[in-house]
């Protein structure tokens, strides 16, 4: 929404009040952009070290986990064909890919083409629902037009939410930490599917690993 034109309005000096409301407006606005939108779900506890799994740009182990300093190592995806594929996809082919990996997960369909997959994250409480974390799957039209949507869903969402694209599809995942979000997708081999990527405080990265696509 763009603010409107107010060149012609007679102007008045503002109140050191309104002044402080404005300031303390701007601040609020910007609290997205700083941290990143609250996802309200916790991740699993049982998430694996992901340290082992990865190296440093210039391939030596024991790197700092942060964006531009790590690389996912090839022996995460042993026995997995990492090949690019340029076929166009669907939902199903997410859903086959779990399966192979042991996760039985039914999506849920949002819209036309977007689908959710829930996966728990804990055992549920008398009386409450089983605790989950929701992947968003978006099915476009080309591998561009999910580079895109990709792109500007971590950006709209902010530091911390990542995901990870194969071709036509993308992929959106809660806000978390750069070294547990790597652990969640190398669990369950997302890094051997599709190309990771983490938004940080003023772009979203590619981290390098087994699968990629030009």
């Amino acid at each position: 929404m763009y603010p409107a034109d107010n060149a012609a309005l007679p102007r008045r000096p503002a109140s050191r009040r309104g002044a402080r409301i404005a300031a303390f407006g701007l601040a609020l606005a910007l609290v997205p952009a700083c941290v990143g939108i609250e996802a309200g779900i916790d991740y699993p506890s049982d998430l694996p070290d992901p340290d082992p799994h990865l190296s440093t740009p210039e391939g030596e182990d024991d790197p700092s986990v942060r964006l531009n300093g790590v690389v996912i190592k090839d022996d995460v995806c042993k026995g997995i064909d990492t090949h690019p594929v340029a076929q166009k996809l669907s939902q199903e082919d997410f859903g086959q890919f779990l399966a192979t990996q042991g996760i039985k997960i039914e999506p849920k369909k949002a819209r036309d083409n977007l689908y959710w997959f829930d996966f728990p994250t804990g055992e549920a409480k008398e009386g409450e629902q089983q605790p989950f974390l929701r992947l968003r799957l978006a099915v476009l039209d080309d591998s561009w037009a999910a580079t895109k949507d990709l792109q500007e869903s971590l950006l709209d969402h902010g530091p911390g939410w990542w995901g990870f694209r194969r071709s036509n599809l993308a992929v959106l995942a809660p806000r978390t930490s750069l070294s547990e979000s790597l652990a969640f997708a190398i669990k369950h081999k997302f890094v051997c599917w599709g190309m990771f990527t983490y938004t940080g405080t003023d772009d979203a990265y590619v981290v390098p690993g087994p699968y990629t696509e030009l």
